[in-house]
């Protein structure tokens, strides 16, 4: 049997299996030619290992390292999806993942007024509602607070549903300016709330404004009290 070059530097690497590795011992012992072509192999391989194998016991450098660390991370959904649950803890904020996704195609219900006019201002009886109603509360003129948080500069917003509109305001100066408008809300459909509700579009548009989570009852109470004021 001919030991091809490749066959020989298999075995002297240890990775020929029991029936090859005795063919090539029987061949090596019939032709002293091979055998000092293994030799010269095995010497090849120590004079290499004892050049490089020092190197390679050698730490990565940081440089080389990093991008492979950053490369893989991976993101904690599970702590993603506890973030955005906890805009949902309190039993008035509570809307089914389906009403929140419906609320994507109400997008075009609602229109941002950052920066506006005066006339963005709440009238008196939505303002009276926001100065004091507690979230999930509807009150004597129909306006029912959804929620309250801070949106991204601190600024202490509700969102609101009241007869045939509803929006989010944040309490600028003295008063309540609306930046965002939406379409009837909970207080003209009843208490049962469908999928994809100018509601749950305002609750969508919160959550991309607020800087956190939602104040809680607590919190909400003090901000109440203190009129309002950051």
């Amino acid at each position: 049997m001919t030991i091809s070059p490749e066959m020989l530097a298999a075995y002297a690497d240890g990775e020929l299996d029991e029936l090859n590795a005795a063919r090539v011992e029987r061949a090596l012992s019939d032709d002293p030619a091979l055998a000092g072509q293994l030799e010269a192999m095995m010497s090849l391989k120590l004079t290499l290992a004892a050049h490089y194998d020092p190197i390679l016991a050698q730490p990565l450098p940081d440089r080389l390292t990093a991008p492979i660390t950053e490369a893989a991370k991976v993101v904690d959904l599970s702590a993603v999806r506890a973030a955005r649950q906890r805009w949902f803890e309190r039993p008035a904020l509570r809307y089914s993942g389906g009403a929140i996704a419906a609320a994507l195609a109400l997008v075009l219900l609602v229109t941002l007024n950052r920066g506006g006019e005066a006339s963005d201002m709440a009238g008196p009886q939505l303002a009276q509602a926001l100065d004091s109603q507690a979230s999930g509360v509807a009150g004597a003129n129909g306006t029912k607070v959804l929620l309250s948080f801070r949106d991204q500069a601190g600024t202490l917003c509700r969102g609101y549903s009241a007869g045939a509109a509803s929006g989010i305001a944040c309490h600028e100066g003295k008063g309540w300016k609306i930046h965002v408008k939406g379409g009837a809300g909970a207080s003209e459909q009843g208490d049962y709330r469908q999928a994809g509700s100018a509601d749950a579009a305002i609750m969508a548009a919160a959550q991309d404004m607020a800087a956190g989570p939602a104040l809680d009852a607590d919190q909400e109470a003090q901000a109440i009290k203190a009129g309002w004021e950051p």
